[in-house]
């Protein structure tokens, strides 16, 4: 069972797939030993000459069993293994089959393109898969090999094998993603993994089988069913890979067609992304790709890039570049749509006239405010004498007038004031109640400068404004504050206007 590994490789799970392969350099190293005190058999060559190219080809096209648990991948490089076993018995235990085995299944796992971590681990897994099938073969086969006898001590080698490669794989994976081993061999598709498995064996011994029963040009031609699995494999590898992707995608347009903000379209295009690519690793930054990596620039977006690690193998490459552009293209679409929303959205918080907030973003954020317990006061103001302005001077100068007002105002709340525009010519200010007697103060300050004439185009312009100052206080809500705030607003006009009376002062 290949080994199914994600990008990361985890201090625990480095040292997990280490010792694994170190073990597997231990089994090549008593396997030496073993052959060359059987008398160094010269079969090993011949073995060597078949089982290297051989088991490099098939490890680079395993078997993929779609449809169960997402989708499994069962090696095909083992099939090597039973031949060997058949062909060159054990005559100096492990002997030469084994020997050959480990030689050709280190080197093929490492010059494999996957990241180092899933080689080394590979290999490892590989030769002691191999041990555990030989020493079960060589306790179970007869003297002749044509039995079948021999077949079934071939199976129970398969299995064995196959049973050390899922222990091994289940523990790496449960080490590197925090789960436990028993949930991993409980996946469905490890038990149709081992039936395939199996019938991978049954290929291997009849390989063996016709070697030594007919003439060799016939037994060449077993090579035959062996390459129309791998073409196979490869076809249906390809296929699923393509489906997977088109899974990938699909979801990630539904993700980012629901972010509400260019930060949630990120994590969207990067969660999906990395399911997308070969190598399971995608960014979306503002630097392009660098050494190592393959990258497309979101269009229309000069500091925005969608960037993989490269893939090793050319045709990933080729199909990782063709996702990256789908995603860069998705996320351009999905940027200007997010944009367009936000500035609707600031829109609908903004008064048009004078660009301060409105009425809708001044009430929700002091609902907030109220609801978090923060200390705060409210100014009511009301401009005195505007309608006279508007009635002598023409309305355009009644929106000139309004925007200077709300220049003034937030010229004297300052950072931490909110002032806003309620409606008509009634204004309001959130402030923090820090100090005592601050908030009277700056309601003064609002009266002295709404007080100050004004240079409007169509001639110069004196108003005032009344003023009503409220804090808040325990189980305030924002309607209460708001009341408390108009009130003393009217109680400030009723006195004569052009002043600022703090609630409870009314009288």
């Amino acid at each position: 069972m290949d080994s199914r590994r994600g990008g990361g490789w985890p201090r625990a799970s480095a040292v997990l797939d280490t010792a694994v392969f170190v073990l597997g350099l231990g089994v090549l190293a008593g396997a030496l030993l073993r052959w060359r005190a059987g008398g160094c058999d010269p079969a090993l060559l011949g073995a060597l000459a078949l089982g290297v190219p051989l088991c490099w080809g098939l490890t680079r096209f395993p078997l993929l069993v779609t449809g169960i648990a997402g989708g499994i991948a069962v090696p095909l490089s083992p099939v090597l293994l039973p031949h060997l076993l058949t062909v060159h018995p054990d005559t100096a235990s492990p002997g030469t089959a084994l020997l050959a085995w480990t030689l050709s299944t280190l080197v093929a796992h490492l010059l494999d393109r996957r990241a180092w971590a899933t080689r080394l681990f590979n290999a490892g897994s590989a030769t002691l898969g191999g041990l555990a099938a030989t020493l079960v073969v060589s306790a179970l086969a007869p003297a002749d090999p044509l039995t079948p006898r021999q077949l079934l001590a071939v199976l129970a080698g398969a299995g064995a094998y196959y049973a050390t490669d899922a222990v091994l794989s289940a523990f790496s994976v449960a080490v590197e993603r925090g789960r436990h081993p028993l949930g991993e061999l409980a996946d469905p598709g490890t038990a149709v993994g081992g039936g395939t498995f199996l019938l991978v064996a049954v290929l291997g011994y009849l390989a063996a089988a016709v070697e030594l029963a007919l003439p060799p040009w016939v037994a060449a031609l077993t090579l035959v069913p062996v390459l129309a699995v791998v073409v196979a494999a490869s076809a249906s590898r390809s296929a699923h890979q393509r489906r997977r992707q088109q899974h990938a995608l699909f979801e990630a347009a539904v993700r980012v067609h629901a972010a509400a903000s260019a930060e949630e379209l990120v994590e969207a295009l990067e969660v999906h992304g990395c399911a997308l690519v070969s190598t399971g690793w995608l960014q979306v930054r503002a630097q392009p790709p660098g050494a190592g990596e393959v990258g497309c620039a979101v269009p229309g977006e000069a500091a925005r890039w969608v960037v993989a690690r490269r893939a090793p193998a050319p045709d990933s490459q080729r199909v990782d570049e063709t996702a990256l552009e789908s995603l860069a293209a998705l996320a351009a679409a999905a940027l200007v749509r997010v944009r367009l929303s936000e500035e609707s959205e600031r829109h609908a918080l903004l008064d048009a006239l004078t660009g301060l907030p409105n009425r809708r973003h001044f009430t929700a954020q002091l609902e907030r405010s109220v609801a978090a317990g923060a200390s705060v006061a409210v100014l009511f103001v009301d401009l005195d004498g505007f309608k006279a302005v508007n009635d002598t001077l023409g309305h355009a100068a009644g929106d000139e007038l309004l925007q200077e007002a709300a220049r003034r105002l937030v010229l004297v709340v300052g950072a931490d004031g909110l002032p806003a525009r309620l409606g008509g010519d009634e204004f309001a200010v959130l402030l923090p109640d820090q100090l005592p007697g601050l908030v009277e103060d700056v309601g003064e300050a609002v009266v002295a400068c709404l007080r100050e004439p004004f240079l409007l185009g169509a001639g110069p312009a004196t108003i005032g404004a009344s003023v009503g100052v409220t804090t808040s206080v325990r189980d305030d809500d924002a309607d209460s504050l708001l009341s408390r705030a108009d009130a003393a607003m009217y109680a400030a006009k009723r006195s004569g206007g052009s002043r600022s009376v703090l609630a409870g002062d009314e009288a």
